[in-house]
């Protein structure tokens, strides 16, 4: 909205950001450096733009396997639902989602397994400058009870916020970088 309405007062700050994904080169930073640089030149985006909430579609693309395998995409109106939103039995007739009655408005996605989230707490570990809070990360991440323990940590630490805006940047860049993989460019 921003670079739409006062592009001039902007610019700057978006060219800086776009340069500082660009250096930081993490997953779906290209995505967005090229969506942003396409705002700044009032260029179409580079794929369908569809009014994605990308905060949804992380908490689905991530969510806990053991509940969902996965869900749905509305590539008319951008909306997310989890895949028991359409099975009658679980929401009742009136509520299911019937994506069979118009399969080409709906885009199946699989919810991603806990590799990703145990990247993201190695990487955060790997960033701590201090070696005695590094170590007792990467060990808290070793074996069974990985996530547990990480959050124990953080917790302990006071890094839960540093912790959270780390880790849902790394989501968000993951959703953008599926969704460009399928076509599609936030906006709309």
């Amino acid at each position: 909205m921003a670079l739409e309405h006062r592009q001039a007062l902007v610019e700057p700050v978006a060219l800086s950001v776009i340069n500082r994904l660009t250096m930081r080169g993490g997953v779906g930073d290209d995505v967005l450096a090229e969506d942003l640089l396409a705002r700044l030149r009032r260029e179409p985006l580079n794929g369908r733009g569809i009014p994605v909430d990308l905060d949804m579609l992380c908490t689905e693309l991530e969510g806990d396997p053991t509940l969902s395998s996965g869900g749905y995409l509305d590539l008319r109106t951008g909306e997310v639902y989890d895949e028991t939103l359409t099975d009658p039995m679980m929401v009742g007739d009136d509520a299911a989602v019937d994506v069979e009655e118009e399969p080409d408005r709906w885009l199946w996605f699989d919810r991603a397994d806990s590799r990703d989230g145990w990247q993201d707490m190695a990487a955060f570990a790997q960033r701590q400058r201090d070696a005695r809070l590094r170590e007792r990360l990467e060990r808290a991440i070793e074996g069974n009870g990985a996530f547990r323990r990480f959050r124990e940590v953080v917790t302990e630490e006071n890094l839960s916020e540093q912790w959270r805006a780390y880790s849902t940047d790394r989501q968000l860049g993951r959703a953008r970088r599926w969704l460009a993989d399928q076509g599609i460019r936030v906006g709309g």
